[in-house]
């Protein structure tokens, strides 16, 4: 298989071998991602680990500042 396509490759002028070998790298670089995408246990656990943990009273003071921030009457009087 690999005589044929060096004959072939070889009846290509200049510019269609040019164009054939950038092929074939955006055909290895896709091949390469594909296989550094696989799932990753120890990767995937150390993510999972790496998340905060929040507890009620920091949710509490995130609502409360959201809402000071969302009421109209808070907010004008800041433009005053």
């Amino acid at each position: 298989m690999g005589e044929s396509i060096l004959k072939k490759f070889d009846l290509l002028d200049a510019e269609g071998q040019k164009q054939l070998l950038n092929f074939l790298d955006f055909l290895l670089l896709k091949q390469k991602e594909k296989h550094s995408m696989e799932f990753n246990y120890q990767v995937y656990r150390d993510q999972i680990l790496s998340i905060g943990n929040w507890t009620d009273q920091d949710i509490e003071l995130i609502e409360k500042a959201s809402y000071f921030l969302n009421n109209s009457n808070y907010c004008a009087s800041l433009n005053d």
